[in-house]
């Protein structure tokens, strides 16, 4: 489910997911931010399971140009408590890092609080951890 808020668009997402469903939802979210520009993405995955590992290649080299295109500079990841799905978001971030600043969060106050000071005139950032 998508929410328009006014420093940000807000992804939150539940349940079991697989690829095929990250890649419908990042689909919706292109556009989304084509009519309703916004350079901030929360992409809250707290309440999901599932192994979607199989998407980032399509996030990576399809979704990612079209988003930036559109406008996204600061993308915020706020972890699953499921293994797999960190494990997931973990590869998508070492793919899209060096072009994208991105951060993945342990909770969801952080990962606000993070897009609130993102500056969306700087360049994309190294790895990093932070909960």
């Amino acid at each position: 489910m998508f929410t328009l808020k006014k420093a940000y668009i807000e992804a939150k997402w539940f349940g079991h997911i697989t690829a095929d469903d990250v890649v419908t939802a990042a689909k919706v979210y292109l556009e989304l931010i084509r009519k309703h520009p916004n350079p901030k993405l929360l992409n809250d995955k707290t309440a999901v399971s599932g192994d979607w590992e199989e998407a980032n290649d399509w996030l990576e080299y399809e979704w990612l140009p079209q988003a930036m295109k559109a406008g996204l500079k600061c993308f915020a990841h706020v972890y699953s408590h499921n293994l797999f799905s960190r494990l997931s978001a973990r590869d998508l971030y070492l793919r899209i890092i060096p072009n994208i600043q991105m951060e993945n969060f342990l909770s969801r106050r952080n990962a606000k609080q993070w897009l609130k000071n993102c500056n969306v005139d700087a360049k994309p950032n190294e790895p990093t951890v932070i909960f």
